[in-house]
């Protein structure tokens, strides 16, 4: 009996685990908390890329305007003080509000609003995060400039 409860309960952790693997490659990471207690891994919350996000907004007259970041975001965090508010948002759940209360404090254009907005997100693995010095010691080759881009979101204002 007790083997047969050892094996039930091996298989159904296993079962587990794979879920979360399955749901890491999916990109989904809603149960992230509930996923610690079920992993032998010292940083089981760690992402391996590091993000920037970028606002651009297109006019009525068809300019462009970086919308964020802004200079009335006071919060600048990371080795080089680039880090905003927005880019710790990684469920993108506050991109929107955001943009339209910058949009709203700052005078972008007076006289030619803000019709369309884009939003990007600059990614790039954070092992690349390294002086470069550091980087070419620890691997043995100069630090690459490997930056990808992807449009996370775009809507229209109102």
């Amino acid at each position: 009996m007790r083997r047969a409860v050892a094996t039930i309960a091996s298989a159904l952790y296993l079962l587990v685990l794979a879920g979360f693997l399955v749901e890491s490659v999916l990109g989904d990471n809603q149960f992230r908390p509930l996923s610690y207690f079920f992993k032998w891994d010292m940083f089981p919350a760690h992402e391996s890329q590091s993000v920037r996000r970028i606002a651009v907004g297109r006019t009525a007259s068809g300019h462009y305007a970086e919308l964020i970041p802004s200079p009335l975001q006071q919060y600048r965090a990371g080795a080089n003080s680039d880090l905003t508010r927005l880019d710790l948002d990684l469920r993108n759940v506050f991109n929107r509000p955001v943009i339209e209360e910058t949009l709203r404090r700052a005078a972008f254009r007076p006289g030619d609003p803000v019709e369309h907005v884009f939003i990007f997100e600059k990614y790039w693995p954070d092992k690349f995060n390294y002086p470069d010095n550091l980087y070419q010691t620890w691997w043995g080759a100069p630090k690459p400039n490997r930056v990808g881009w992807r449009l996370l979101d775009e809507f229209d204002l109102p």
